[in-house]
């Protein structure tokens, strides 16, 4: 595949404000796309102020004079933790350049997060955006979302999907150097293209605007499923803000041309709905809601007007309605426990608990039945470790600690059973583990804990390879020694524990950090061979407290 470029010379918006004939090609011209909701690349970054989950207040000017990395994520993100790795490496070498980096979540407790940077060894500052002004200010709709601002504070890069390194150096360097960056990629010129090829002119009479409208909007679907093939590590990105930005124009153009015709039309929900989509867009949520609804009282099962309404009713806090059309659309697909679970955190959001608990219930009987067909179906097992941990962050977000304890063992169990080859076996033995760490993290009282999963990516520093390796994560009172101990321990096996570049056999003492949080590589070293791991107990002892947690 070609590489993609960054064009450091052009502007997004000035980009996206060329006639689409100076974009892709010798192509038929339509109207220029309608700015970009947020902060526009070469405009000066908004001001924010967020504290890190350290307690520490961060300011736009606490980073005046130097380069700025943001990234927008959430633990819960498949994306964001698929980037995680490459940002961290990423990180570690530019910082030392005098490059800043900021981790902002905007949806997600401190605990949660803090129990996911100690796992991962996140190097730079993680802020909690608990009032969401930052994600207002900087247009937060799609997770990862990452900003790179110079040291004058302009906005040079503003890329919403997983970021490469490579992808990542070139934003900084063009942000070093005072310009903006924008990119071009084989599959984004194959987007452009798919859209720029939709007739301009929507024909004189009724029939002909409705067919090309349909055309259009076929055509924004194309460009949507190609959005979703963009893999930045092999150099195929997509620009996901130009994306839109070309949607808009071709969407506008069909809405133009059906109003044109009102009532001529024989699909009556097809102007409505489209212009929900354009409401959606450009963030103007009543409007949208108000088209939808249009859509819907002329054909009740349309699911795209369905969804819109679903999430324009969400970020207008009318929860009540969400859940409304989140259960029509759970309706349509009775198969699919995901609609069921997201009708049970629409309804939790609305404030119906009873209803939300019974619903996440019947999402996770669903996934179990559809399980039950084929035991080692790797998306059923998906589904199921999706279902439950979910269930887990609704009984955590209700005060109901020992049942969300509960969801997240049965999710850790199910991720378990899933191929270690498969993109979501590392994920959601990850999650599972953090939010059940996070759970003593937030306790009114905290006690010491210990949770032992499968080890998930690189071997620590000093550990010893080709053994049987678990993720060791001990959270306790900052300041305080935990004595940690393996029992059970076959005879001529070595149980061994490997921190901060030290391993130990059979047992250790370790200083619990300011973040509550300590993470251990536990390893059982067999005697010769590849054979079955055993089952062996850690135990840990904190003055007369004692927990422990089995393999």
């Amino acid at each position: 595949m070609t590489p993609r470029t960054f064009l450091a010379a052009t502007s997004l918006a000035a980009l996206l404000t060329l006639p689409r004939a100076a974009v892709a090609g010798d192509t038929p011209q339509v109207s220029p796309p309608p700015a970009l909701t947020g902060p526009q690349v070469g405009t000066a970054a908004p001001a924010f102020d967020v504290e890190t989950i350290e307690g520490k207040h961060v300011t736009l000017d606490s980073f005046k004079g130097k380069t700025l990395v943001i990234n927008a994520w959430g633990t819960w993100c498949p994306p964001c933790r698929e980037e995680t790795p490459d940002l961290i490496a990423s990180a570690t070498k530019l910082m030392k350049s005098g490059v800043e980096f900021l981790g902002v979540d905007s949806t997600e407790a401190a605990p949660v997060v803090r129990a996911f940077a100690v796992a991962k060894g996140v190097p730079y500052p993680l802020a909690i955006d608990g009032d969401k002004s930052f994600a207002k200010a900087y247009d937060i709709q799609e997770f990862p979302t990452t900003f790179v601002i110079d040291p004058q504070g302009i906005v040079r890069a503003r890329y919403i999907d997983v970021l490469a390194p490579k992808q990542l150096f070139e934003l900084v360097d063009a942000a070093q150097h005072g310009r903006d960056a924008t990119l071009e990629s084989p599959l984004q010129s194959k987007i452009d293209a798919t859209l720029a090829a939709v007739p301009h002119d929507f024909g004189s009479d009724a029939a002909a605007a409705e067919a090309a409208a349909k055309k259009a909007d076929a055509a924004i679907d194309d460009a949507e499923k190609l959005l979703d093939d963009s893999d930045s590590a092999s150099g195929n990105s997509t620009d996901f803000l130009r994306t839109r930005a070309e949607e808009a124009a071709v969407r506008d153009a069909a809405i133009a041309a059906l109003v044109n015709f009102g009532t001529a039309v024989d699909d009556k929900s097809l102007l409505p709905r489209l212009n929900g989509d354009a409401a959606r867009d450009r963030e103007n949520w009543n409007e949208a809601l108000a088209a939808y609804t249009a859509a819907l009282a002329i054909d009740p099962k349309n699911e795209d007007a369905l969804s819109g309404t679903a999430q324009a009713a969400a970020r207008l806090e009318k929860y009540d309605v969400a859940a409304d059309a989140d259960a029509k659309l759970a309706a349509l697909e009775p198969k699919d426990s995901s609609d069921l679970v997201e009708l049970a955190r629409a309804q939790a959001k609305a404030a119906n608990k009873d209803a939300a608990g019974a619903t996440f219930a019947r999402a996770i009987a669903l996934a179990n039945q559809n399980l039950e067909a084929d035991p080692t179906n790797a998306s059923s097992l998906r589904a199921l470790a999706y279902a439950q941990l979910y269930a887990g962050r609704f009984e955590a977000d209700s005060s109901s600690p020992d049942r969300a304890r509960t969801d997240f063992a049965a999710a850790l169990t199910t991720a378990e059973r899933l191929p270690e080859s498969n993109p979501r076996h590392d994920m959601y033995v990850e999650e599972s583990q953090e939010a059940m760490v996070a759970l003593s993290l937030g306790a009114a009282r905290a006690e010491p804990s210990v949770s032992l999963v499968p080890w998930t990516g690189p071997g620590l520093p000093g550990s010893i390879p080709n053994t049987i390796k678990y993720r060791l994560v001990v959270a306790g009172t900052p300041g305080h020694n935990i004595a940690l101990a393996a029992t059970d321990v076959p005879s001529h096996w070595v149980a061994s524990f490997c921190s901060d570049r030290v391993c130990a056999p059979f047992r250790v003492s370790i200083l619990i950090p300011e973040s509550g949080v300590k993470v251990v590589e536990f390893q059982l070293v067999p005697p010769a061979g590849k054979v079955p791991a055993p089952k062996v107990r850690v135990t840990g002892s904190d003055g007369p407290q004692r927990f422990s947690a089995t393999t």
